[in-house]
Protein backbone atom coordinates (compact mmCIF):
# COMPACT_ATOMS: atom_id res chain seq x y z
CA UNK A 1 0.00 0.00 0.00
CA UNK A 2 1.57 3.64 -1.04
CA UNK A 3 2.47 5.47 2.31
CA UNK A 4 0.62 8.59 2.99
CA UNK A 5 1.90 12.49 2.35
CA UNK A 6 0.27 15.14 4.23
CA UNK A 7 0.29 18.58 2.54
CA UNK A 8 -1.67 21.78 3.73
CA UNK A 9 -3.99 19.80 6.21
CA UNK A 10 -4.86 17.17 2.74
CA UNK A 11 -3.42 13.57 2.55
CA UNK A 12 -2.21 12.52 -0.40
CA UNK A 13 -0.62 8.69 -1.48
CA UNK A 14 2.99 8.70 -2.58
CA UNK A 15 3.59 6.90 -5.77
CA UNK A 16 6.48 4.72 -4.82
CA UNK A 17 8.46 3.98 -7.57
CA UNK A 18 10.67 0.33 -6.72
CA UNK A 19 13.90 -1.33 -9.11
CA UNK A 20 14.42 -4.73 -9.15
CA UNK A 21 15.96 -6.43 -6.47
CA UNK A 22 19.62 -7.77 -6.75
CA UNK A 23 20.97 -10.52 -5.18
CA UNK A 24 21.24 -10.23 -1.49
CA UNK A 25 20.33 -6.67 -1.16
CA UNK A 26 16.65 -5.23 -1.31
CA UNK A 27 15.20 -3.12 -4.24
CA UNK A 28 16.03 1.04 -4.52
CA UNK A 29 12.84 3.14 -3.60
CA UNK A 30 11.37 5.96 -4.57
CA UNK A 31 8.35 7.86 -3.21
CA UNK A 32 6.65 11.00 -5.06
CA UNK A 33 4.42 13.32 -3.72
CA UNK A 34 1.88 14.87 -6.19
CA UNK A 35 3.85 16.69 -8.49
CA UNK A 36 7.27 14.85 -8.11
CA UNK A 37 9.08 13.52 -10.84
CA UNK A 38 12.08 11.02 -11.29
CA UNK A 39 13.99 9.59 -13.61
CA UNK A 40 14.05 5.54 -13.94
CA UNK A 41 16.09 3.09 -16.58
CA UNK A 42 18.49 0.85 -17.47
CA UNK A 43 22.02 2.25 -17.32
CA UNK A 44 24.89 -0.01 -19.25
CA UNK A 45 27.73 2.59 -18.58
CA UNK A 46 27.25 3.31 -14.89
CA UNK A 47 27.14 7.18 -15.06
CA UNK A 48 23.46 8.09 -16.78
CA UNK A 49 21.91 10.92 -14.97
CA UNK A 50 18.69 8.60 -13.71
CA UNK A 51 16.88 9.11 -10.16
CA UNK A 52 17.07 4.86 -9.86
CA UNK A 53 19.11 3.00 -12.19
CA UNK A 54 18.68 -0.18 -13.19
CA UNK A 55 22.64 -1.88 -13.20
CA UNK A 56 22.36 -4.54 -15.99
CA UNK A 57 24.72 -4.31 -18.54
CA UNK A 58 22.93 -7.19 -20.49
CA UNK A 59 19.13 -5.63 -20.46
CA UNK A 60 17.41 -3.89 -23.00
CA UNK A 61 18.02 -0.01 -22.65
CA UNK A 62 15.11 2.09 -21.77
CA UNK A 63 14.72 5.58 -19.81
CA UNK A 64 11.59 6.92 -18.54
CA UNK A 65 10.60 9.43 -16.40
CA UNK A 66 7.69 9.18 -13.39
CA UNK A 67 5.59 12.06 -12.20
CA UNK A 68 3.02 11.30 -9.87
CA UNK A 69 -0.24 13.13 -9.49
CA UNK A 70 -3.11 13.47 -7.65
CA UNK A 71 -4.88 9.44 -7.73
CA UNK A 72 -2.80 8.47 -11.04
CA UNK A 73 0.63 9.55 -12.12
CA UNK A 74 2.18 9.96 -15.77
CA UNK A 75 4.89 8.26 -17.84
CA UNK A 76 7.42 10.28 -20.24
CA UNK A 77 9.32 7.46 -22.68
CA UNK A 78 12.95 9.20 -22.65
CA UNK A 79 14.32 7.58 -25.38
CA UNK A 80 14.08 8.76 -29.18
CA UNK A 81 14.23 5.72 -30.88
CA UNK A 82 12.64 2.42 -28.73
CA UNK A 83 8.94 1.90 -27.34
CA UNK A 84 7.97 1.17 -23.66
CA UNK A 85 5.12 -0.61 -22.47
CA UNK A 86 3.57 -0.22 -18.89
CA UNK A 87 1.69 -3.03 -17.94
CA UNK A 88 -0.58 -3.90 -15.43
CA UNK A 89 0.55 -6.18 -12.92
CA UNK A 90 -2.69 -7.32 -11.62
CA UNK A 91 -4.17 -8.19 -15.57
CA UNK A 92 -1.88 -9.01 -17.71
CA UNK A 93 -4.22 -8.21 -20.76
CA UNK A 94 -3.68 -4.46 -19.73
CA UNK A 95 -1.03 -2.65 -20.86
CA UNK A 96 0.27 0.68 -22.41
CA UNK A 97 2.50 1.33 -25.49
CA UNK A 98 4.50 4.25 -25.00
CA UNK A 99 6.15 5.74 -28.13
CA UNK A 100 9.49 7.16 -28.13
CA UNK A 101 9.79 10.27 -27.24
CA UNK A 102 5.81 10.62 -25.64
CA UNK A 103 5.50 13.09 -22.87
CA UNK A 104 2.82 13.03 -20.04
CA UNK A 105 0.92 9.73 -20.69
CA UNK A 106 -1.75 9.09 -18.05
CA UNK A 107 -1.50 5.41 -15.76
CA UNK A 108 -4.37 4.41 -14.23
CA UNK A 109 -3.20 1.05 -12.86
CA UNK A 110 -2.51 0.96 -9.01
CA UNK A 111 0.25 -1.55 -9.26
CA UNK A 112 2.56 -1.77 -12.90
CA UNK A 113 5.96 -2.79 -14.15
CA UNK A 114 7.26 -0.28 -16.79
CA UNK A 115 10.13 -1.43 -19.04
CA UNK A 116 11.50 -1.97 -22.84
CA UNK A 117 8.85 -3.21 -25.00
CA UNK A 118 11.18 -5.19 -26.96
CA UNK A 119 12.24 -7.61 -24.59
CA UNK A 120 9.31 -8.53 -22.08
CA UNK A 121 11.42 -11.01 -20.11
CA UNK A 122 13.58 -7.92 -19.25
CA UNK A 123 13.89 -6.29 -15.59
CA UNK A 124 11.61 -3.89 -14.67
CA UNK A 125 10.95 -1.10 -12.89
CA UNK A 126 8.13 -1.37 -10.15
CA UNK A 127 5.57 1.64 -9.76
CA UNK A 128 3.35 1.28 -6.44
CA UNK A 129 0.37 3.91 -7.73
CA UNK A 130 -2.43 5.69 -5.44
CA UNK A 131 -5.12 3.35 -3.85
CA UNK A 132 -8.21 3.95 -5.66
CA UNK A 133 -11.11 5.79 -3.82
CA UNK A 134 -14.92 5.36 -4.35
CA UNK A 135 -17.50 7.50 -3.62
CA UNK A 136 -21.26 6.70 -3.72
CA UNK A 137 -22.49 7.81 -6.96
CA UNK A 138 -25.22 10.56 -7.15
CA UNK A 139 -26.72 10.07 -10.68
CA UNK A 140 -29.08 7.54 -10.90
CA UNK A 141 -28.22 4.73 -13.58
CA UNK A 142 -31.12 4.44 -16.81
CA UNK A 143 -33.15 1.09 -15.83
CA UNK A 144 -33.30 0.85 -19.62
CA UNK A 145 -29.74 0.24 -19.99
CA UNK A 146 -28.35 -2.80 -21.36
CA UNK A 147 -26.58 -4.78 -18.59
CA UNK A 148 -23.60 -7.39 -19.26
CA UNK A 149 -24.93 -10.97 -20.13
CA UNK A 150 -24.14 -13.40 -17.20
CA UNK A 151 -21.68 -15.96 -18.31
CA UNK A 152 -22.25 -19.37 -15.47
CA UNK A 153 -18.53 -20.02 -14.56
CA UNK A 154 -19.20 -23.38 -13.90
CA UNK A 155 -20.54 -24.45 -17.21
CA UNK A 156 -19.44 -26.45 -19.59
CA UNK A 157 -19.46 -23.34 -22.46
CA UNK A 158 -17.29 -21.29 -20.02
CA UNK A 159 -14.72 -23.57 -19.80
CA UNK A 160 -14.48 -23.99 -23.97
CA UNK A 161 -14.24 -20.13 -23.78
CA UNK A 162 -11.57 -20.08 -21.28
CA UNK A 163 -9.50 -22.83 -23.75
CA UNK A 164 -10.39 -20.47 -26.25
CA UNK A 165 -8.80 -17.37 -24.98
CA UNK A 166 -5.85 -18.98 -23.52
CA UNK A 167 -3.12 -18.26 -25.59
CA UNK A 168 -4.66 -14.44 -25.01
CA UNK A 169 -4.95 -14.99 -21.12
CA UNK A 170 -0.98 -16.18 -21.05
CA UNK A 171 -0.02 -13.12 -23.23
CA UNK A 172 0.33 -15.08 -26.84
CA UNK A 173 -1.32 -12.62 -28.73
CA UNK A 174 -0.16 -13.77 -31.85
CA UNK A 175 0.00 -17.43 -31.04
CA UNK A 176 -3.66 -19.06 -33.27
CA UNK A 177 -6.28 -19.66 -31.03
CA UNK A 178 -6.76 -23.30 -30.29
CA UNK A 179 -8.50 -25.73 -33.03
CA UNK A 180 -11.84 -27.24 -31.80
CA UNK A 181 -10.56 -30.83 -31.83
CA UNK A 182 -8.28 -29.33 -29.66
CA UNK A 183 -10.17 -28.00 -27.41
CA UNK A 184 -12.03 -31.59 -27.39
CA UNK A 185 -9.07 -33.11 -26.69
CA UNK A 186 -8.00 -30.94 -23.35
CA UNK A 187 -11.36 -30.80 -21.84
CA UNK A 188 -12.50 -34.38 -22.49
CA UNK A 189 -12.59 -37.12 -20.07
CA UNK A 190 -13.13 -41.05 -19.58
CA UNK A 191 -16.45 -40.55 -18.23
CA UNK A 192 -16.97 -37.52 -20.74
CA UNK A 193 -16.19 -37.06 -24.09
CA UNK A 194 -16.59 -34.00 -25.67
CA UNK A 195 -16.57 -33.57 -29.64
CA UNK A 196 -15.54 -31.23 -31.76
CA UNK A 197 -19.16 -30.89 -32.76
CA UNK A 198 -20.37 -29.90 -29.24
CA UNK A 199 -17.00 -27.27 -28.46
CA UNK A 200 -18.66 -25.51 -32.09
CA UNK A 201 -21.92 -25.66 -30.65
CA UNK A 202 -20.82 -23.89 -27.29
CA UNK A 203 -18.71 -21.66 -29.28
CA UNK A 204 -21.79 -20.33 -31.10
CA UNK A 205 -23.69 -19.92 -28.28
CA UNK A 206 -21.42 -18.07 -26.19
CA UNK A 207 -21.31 -15.59 -29.07
CA UNK A 208 -24.75 -15.38 -29.00
CA UNK A 209 -25.22 -14.85 -25.82
CA UNK A 210 -22.55 -12.12 -25.48
CA UNK A 211 -24.24 -10.39 -28.50
CA UNK A 212 -21.83 -10.88 -31.34
CA UNK A 213 -23.23 -10.46 -35.00
CA UNK A 214 -23.27 -13.60 -36.67
CA UNK A 215 -20.08 -13.84 -38.54
CA UNK A 216 -18.19 -12.22 -36.51
CA UNK A 217 -15.42 -14.97 -35.59
CA UNK A 218 -13.50 -16.33 -32.91
CA UNK A 219 -10.99 -13.80 -32.65
CA UNK A 220 -14.09 -11.30 -31.77
CA UNK A 221 -15.31 -13.24 -29.23
CA UNK A 222 -11.81 -13.54 -27.39
CA UNK A 223 -10.98 -9.91 -27.37
CA UNK A 224 -14.74 -9.35 -25.91
CA UNK A 225 -14.38 -11.83 -23.58
CA UNK A 226 -10.96 -10.75 -22.58
CA UNK A 227 -11.65 -6.90 -22.58
CA UNK A 228 -14.73 -7.46 -20.41
CA UNK A 229 -12.97 -9.28 -17.58
CA UNK A 230 -15.41 -12.47 -17.53
CA UNK A 231 -12.75 -14.49 -16.57
CA UNK A 232 -11.68 -11.90 -13.57
CA UNK A 233 -15.01 -12.59 -11.92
Amino acid sequence: MPERHVERGRVYDLITVQGPAPVGRPPAQLNLAPGESATVGVCRCGSCDLSLRVDDVGAEAFAAQITAAHGYWLVANLSAHHPMTVENVDDRNQYLIVDPGRQGMPVPFELSQVGPAAAPSAPKVVVFGAEPRSAPSRARACPAARTRPFLDSGALYFRVLRELCRPRLQGRWGAPLPTSSTIATTLSTGSQPLSTRAVDAHIRYVSQKVGLSPGSGREALVALAIRSGVFLR
